[in-house]
């Protein structure tokens, strides 16, 4: 423990003839420390991507640091809206990969923190409905008048759970910056130095961070990967630091880094002398 006795003579007691002074022990750590990113364990390059997984009968999302879906963390992430609405494991041949959503080499933490706005905003269209979602408009096929009738609760769950035109519009807003705290706005020097090979450290560690106040404050550039194209027509815009792209792209960007990871371990590995 990093601490050091400290005697306090006020509470000395001389019971008995013998005196006894208490110890209270004092912390010397200082009040504000230091960021210790290497204690957190993760891959190189974490939050630098958003995978944004679709479910194909049901549309919900789950949103992901990796290319692979992993179970116990997806499970948690959908609700229980009602009984037997969670499935008690996870079919990933139901699940698709809907959008990749790209941020340049070292501004890990901005797609941490824009992982995090995503899946609280999704938490909110799950909790926080209207009547649309209570009840359901049909047109009577004798009258031709619509008739407005509550849903069952296993028609409102599947109601709650199609989640993937807000997810889309959630993507547009989170990249455009909204939302207190966001860390996609940089400064001119975090900006940078991001050109430059840095890192990106957190708002709390940072000196160079904008205020929300800054009028020098830019926004971070982002690359969404669409398996459909089109759906980007759900949101209704987008703000100019966003590219679209098709996912084929994608893949071939992976496969080319790929393959100058795989060439400079071979130039690295010391070929052995034949005898």
């Amino acid at each position: 423990m990093n601490s050091a006795p400290i005697f306090r003579f006020a509470q000395l007691s001389l019971s008995a003839g013998i005196p006894r002074a208490t110890v209270r022990n004092g912390h010397t750590w200082s009040r504000r420390r230091t960021a210790k990113p290497e204690l957190s364990n993760f891959a190189p390059g974490h939050g630098e991507q958003i995978w944004v997984w679709h479910h194909l009968t049901s549309h919900q999302i789950i949103y992901s640091h990796t290319p692979q879906l992993d179970s116990n963390h997806a499970l948690k992430q959908l609700p229980f809206i009602a009984k037997k609405s969670t499935p008690a494991k996870l079919r990933k041949d139901l699940w698709r990969p809907m959008a990749l959503i790209q941020f340049p080499a070292g501004a890990g933490t901005a797609g941490q923190s824009a992982f995090q706005k995503l899946r609280e905003y999704r938490r909110r269209h799950e909790l926080e409905w209207g009547d649309e979602k209570l009840y359901r408009t049909k047109e009577d096929a004798a009258t031709g008048r619509l008739v407005r009738s509550t849903r069952t609760r296993k028609e409102r769950g599947f109601a709650i759970h199609e989640q993937r035109e807000n997810a889309i519009a959630d993507m547009a807003a989170v990249l455009a910056g909204g939302g207190r705290g966001s860390r996609l706005w940089v400064s001119a020097a975090e900006r940078t130095l991001v050109e430059a090979g840095g890192e990106l450290r957190g708002k709390r560690w940072s000196t160079d961070a904008p205020k929300e106040s800054s009028a020098d404050r830019q926004l971070l550039e982002a690359t969404v990967f669409w398996r459909d194209q089109q759906d980007k027509n759900f949101a209704s815009a987008w703000s100019a630091n966003v590219k679209h792209e098709l996912f084929e792209d994608a893949k071939a960007l992976q496969g080319a880094e790929a393959a100058e990871v795989e060439q400079a371990v071979d130039t690295a590995t010391p070929v052995a002398k034949e005898a």
